[in-house]
């Protein structure tokens, strides 16, 4: 099991969730991804780890997980949604619409001009990331 992956447990369960089979197999698969996932690639590499998975609990285990504050969820076009990471400071997605990659940079110059405007009008922030939507370098060079 990765450390981001009890890292997520141990704060689930403090926060009184229960961590049963399946839904310690969603947060693994959560914490190891390397891009964006849609629950049903969720749920189909979760079922490697826990063949009892449903679709269901991988709904309610992201429900959890972004309630908690430990992923964010992404809408994509009409193709439903994506998983993105829970950093708090904020940072910049460049969201792929074709294959869903997720990159992430940080701008210090930019967050910190930003974060600045909105103290100024007096604007509490609660998202920490910037969606950025369209084509990564690979996708482009594959038109």
């Amino acid at each position: 099991m990765s450390k981001r992956a009890r890292d997520i447990q141990k704060a689930l369960s403090a926060s009184g969730y229960r961590i049963t089979q399946p839904r310690r197999a969603v947060i693994e698969v959560v914490a190891r991804a390397r891009r964006s996932l849609s629950p049903e690639e969720i749920l189909a590499r979760a079922r490697k780890i826990d063949p009892g998975v449903g679709l269901a609990t991988v709904y309610r285990t992201l429900d959890v997980l972004q309630a908690e504050g430990h992923l964010e969820r992404v809408r994509i076009g009409n193709r439903g949604y994506s998983l993105a990471c829970s950093e708090k400071a904020l940072h910049f997605h460049l969201i792929c619409e074709r294959c869903r990659t997720v990159t992430e940079i940080q701008s210090d110059q930019f967050s910190g001009a930003l974060i600045a405007q909105l103290q100024a009008v007096g604007f509490e922030s609660r998202k920490s990331a910037i969606e950025i939507i369209g084509l990564c370098a690979k996708c482009q060079s594959s038109e």
